[in-house]
């Protein structure tokens, strides 16, 4: 027939481009540090990966692996019920009741140094814990209670915001065990949301302060002050940003770059003034390259310190930590045959405390040994997955 159209030669539809399974497209990366836009698409392994405008496709990305990730994880409280966890207390991030609680944390703070609770801890705590060894246990179940509360800060916050906080558990953290709460998905928020969920922990912290200071300030016992001033060193540790500890995360999201590590060493190749700034270097803001390039100054002499200390107490502190290995060995055999439950217990806990450091530091070396070995074979080129484990809190 005149004018029709042979649907023979007609091209063959072509399918309109789609994510594949699993994949999310969460939008552009709000308050980033970098010259151009950056895109987040969520992998249907959790990992969230960066793109930018504009380039051509990528390998495929992989996970990444660097040395100062919490490893070795054992999730313990699975997805569905941390997001009922972080439910419950979603309301403590309302303006007003974080007001109320930061001023009631104040308070409580500034009535236990005005009753010279801190001048009196070592020599109360010499007394009560030498007469009641037990209380010893007690004071190490609450701090780590205290752990998992902080963890909780971070799923609460990462719900309050908008986003989905995934399972918590703990884990390896350089040689310590250390709670992890999984807030990958915060990547989503804006620079607030994002520092809400960083914060949420040391809030969180400030919380378990409160109440355990008003504990003391009614009762007078010794032990809650111990206890007290160990969280309030586990609250400043976290805000170290040399390592992945709440600090680290802070400072990443002030200027806009996730992972901090993986420009360390662009930086480091360009330091030089006759070397070209890196490109990994070249494509952030000038003021985040500064604030950057300052943190590498200051990383990397920290984190000498430490490998130097090590290496120069190593021969010391090995022998020693032996002999206090077989003492406590045989301490914890005449508690079980004396049938002195709560001394044995503290014996086994005390022991556990004593291996795991060293424990740990022999999976580190391990790691580098593998790293090395890995280093000299080739390897297909990939593209690293922005990872956020949420905090850390060592136990």
């Amino acid at each position: 027939m005149e004018g029709a159209i042979d649907d023979t030669l007609a091209p063959p539809a072509v399918p309109a481009p789609r994510p594949a399974a699993g994949i999310e497209l969460i939008g552009r990366y709000q308050g980033s540090g970098f010259t151009e836009p950056r895109y987040l698409v969520r992998r249907g392994d959790g990992q969230v990966v960066q793109l930018s405008e504009a380039r051509p496709p990528a390998p495929a990305p992989t996970r990444p692996d660097p040395l100062l990730m919490l490893r070795y994880r054992a999730a313990l409280v699975p997805e569905h019920l941390v997001w009922a966890i972080a439910g419950a207390f979603r309301p403590l991030f309302a303006t007003p009741v974080v007001v109320v609680m930061l001023a009631g944390f104040a308070v409580v703070d500034a009535l236990v140094l005005a009753g010279g609770g801190l001048g009196r801890i070592p020599a109360d705590s010499v007394r009560v814990f030498g007469d009641r060894p037990a209380l010893i246990l007690l004071v190490l179940a609450l701090i780590l209670v205290a752990g998992g509360f902080h963890e909780c800060g971070h799923a609460a916050a990462c719900r309050y915001g908008g986003a989905r906080p995934g399972v918590m558990g703990v884990g390896l953290y350089l040689v310590w065990p250390a709670f992890y709460s999984t807030v990958t998905d915060a990547y989503r928020l804006d620079r607030a949301g994002r520092l809400r969920v960083d914060l949420g922990g040391v809030y969180f912290n400030a919380v378990s302060m409160t109440v355990i200071g008003t504990a003391y300030l009614i009762t007078g016992s010794p032990w809650l002050l111990a206890t007290l001033m160990a969280v309030h060193v586990e609250t400043m540790w976290q805000f170290l940003p040399s390592v992945r500890l709440d600090g680290y995360y802070i400072l990443a999201d002030l200027v806009g770059v996730p992972d901090l590590f993986s420009r360390l060493g662009p930086v480091l190749r360009g330091a030089p003034p006759w070397r070209e700034t890196h490109p990994r270097v070249a494509e952030l803001k000038p003021t985040t390259r500064r604030i950057i390039t300052l943190w590498v100054a200051l990383t990397i002499p920290c984190l000498g310190c430490w490998v130097v200390a090590l290496l120069l107490l190593a021969p010391r502190v090995l022998p020693a930590a032996w002999a206090a290995l077989l003492r406590q060995l045989q301490t914890i055999t005449t508690a079980v045959q004396a049938a002195h439950i709560a001394a044995a217990a503290l014996g086994v806990v005390q022991l556990v405390l004593l291996v795991l450091p060293y424990a740990g530091l022999a999976l580190i070396i391990a790691d580098v040994g593998r790293r090395l070995r890995h280093a000299v074979r080739p390897r297909p080129p990939g593209r690293s997955a922005a990872t956020r484990g949420g905090g850390r809190t060592p136990a």
